[in-house]
């Protein structure tokens, strides 16, 4: 499997390339081979696609059903990207695949993206699996997950990310994210402010489209919250999802509200929904951590809504004294709205720690600099790297403190191990 990573790390991943028609090519030829695909639900949106994949996976396992859960990226393990039955793929089933994907005519010239989803197609396959669950990696519309049609499809909050590819405002990024909408297909739409462009597209293919507080609504609540349904207009009360944050309880919404739609083909009970509401995981989603008496907090944040939803969930657990210190340690990629980043959550900590990523897209110690200018409190950029930056965090704060690591996957897939080693616990 190693090689084989090496291999595939060598088609340099960083390569954008939207479009179908490759892709389509190869999986073609797959289906020849008798490569079969049962219901297929497909999750689009700019933040919440990761936890809506984990609950809809975690709720439909509830059932009884065998489920493959397609994400991207990885935070430690490329096997992360491909979950089958609630497990990482094993390194048999992912030689497996790459060896059957690489002997295909045209696969070739498929990008790093490309190959991981038909890979991902291929051993789901194999699998012999009920659902597979699909998360669009970039865009929707020229996305390789949309090659398939998919039976159900869930688009969550629609942010300004990608620009320079899927467009300069929300509404050129809502066309691309409803794309994979198709004729007839039961769909929901949850965004906190709904984009008009994805009820016109939806109307324009004929998807039976539900969206959030048009044809569904919720209430929160002190031992959970209400759904409100067009055929449950009194409402219908659910749990917490076990998966932190205030705003988990939206995306929750928007996966109940799926698999309640009257035209779901599959067929899922309120007991298993709640099982699965209560027993969802999602690493790196405002994970809490326990290590030498201080808070260590890790979420994957990468833009400016992810920011905010952040800085909100961190004053839930904010000291009712206010005597807590809070520590930021942040960096992200060269594409990334960095200063809009910092800008939002620069009052909220006492001290912030930048230091560069490792790669060609990391943004550059100078522009972590300027950035840090713009927060006008008490900062330090570690040349280092994350990992130094991090244990400077750590030798600089008191017990009692809270240490917040955001701004990119590869930030938190960089200290999470850290804490692991270390003996840290999670809250």
């Amino acid at each position: 499997m190693d090689s084989w990573l090496v291999w595939l790390e060598a088609r340099n991943p960083h390569r954008i390339e939207l479009g179908l028609g490759r892709v389509r090519a190869v999986w073609d030829g797959l289906k020849g081979q008798g490569f079969d695909v049962p219901t297929v639900v497909t999750v689009a949106g700019t933040n919440g696609k990761g936890s809506s994949v984990a609950l809809l996976e975690a709720i439909l396992r509830a059932e009884g059903y065998r489920v493959g859960a397609y994400t991207s990226p990885h935070l430690i393990d490329f096997t992360e990207r491909m979950r089958i039955e609630g497990v990482d793929i094993d390194p048999d089933g992912l030689v497996a695949a790459f060896t059957v994907l690489h002997a295909q005519p045209g696969s070739e010239s498929l990008t790093y993206f490309e190959w991981a989803t038909l890979a991902a197609f291929i051993a789901f396959s194999n699998a012999v699996l009920d659902v597979w669950i699909l998360e669009v990696g970039l865009g929707g519309r020229l996305d390789a997950v949309n090659i398939l049609d998919a039976d159900l499809a869930l688009i969550t909050g629609i942010g300004l990310d990608h620009q320079a590819i899927l467009g300069p405002d929300r509404p050129s990024i809502a066309r691309e994210k409803a794309g994979i909408l198709r004729t007839g297909q039961p769909a929901v739409y949850t965004d906190l402010s709904p984009e008009p462009m994805i009820p016109e597209v939806a109307e324009a293919v004929g998807a039976d489209l539900w969206v959030s507080d048009r044809d569904f609504s919720l209430l929160p609540g002190s031992e959970g919250w209400v759904l409100k349904l067009p055929m449950q207009p009194d409402g219908q009360v659910w749990p917490n999802p076990a998966l932190k944050g205030r705003h988990q309880i939206h995306n929750a919404a928007g996966v109940v509200a799926l698999m309640r739609h009257p035209r779901n083909p599959l067929s899922v009970s309120d007991a298993s929904i709640r099982l699965g509401l209560e027993t969802t995981v999602n690493i790196g989603r405002f994970e809490i951590w326990s290590y030498q008496d201080r808070l260590i907090i890790l979420d994957v944040a990468h833009n400016q809504e992810s920011v905010r939803a952040l800085i909100d969930n961190l004053m839930t657990i904010q000291d009712k004294n206010d005597t807590v210190r809070r520590v930021a340690i942040f960096s992200a990629l060269e594409d990334k709205p960095i200063e809009a980043m910092v800008s939002i959550a620069g009052s909220y900590f006492d001290t912030w720690y930048f230091a560069p990523l490792t790669g060609m897209r990391a943004a550059s110690a100078r522009r972590l600099r300027d950035a840090l200018a713009t927060v006008g409190g008490a900062g330090v950029v570690n040349e280092m790297g994350i990992v130094p930056a991090y244990n400077q965090a750590l030798a600089d704060s008191a017990p009692g403190d809270q240490i917040v690591i955001f701004g990119s996957f590869l930030t938190v897939s960089a200290i999470r191990p850290e804490l692991i080693r270390a003996g840290a616990h999670l809250v």
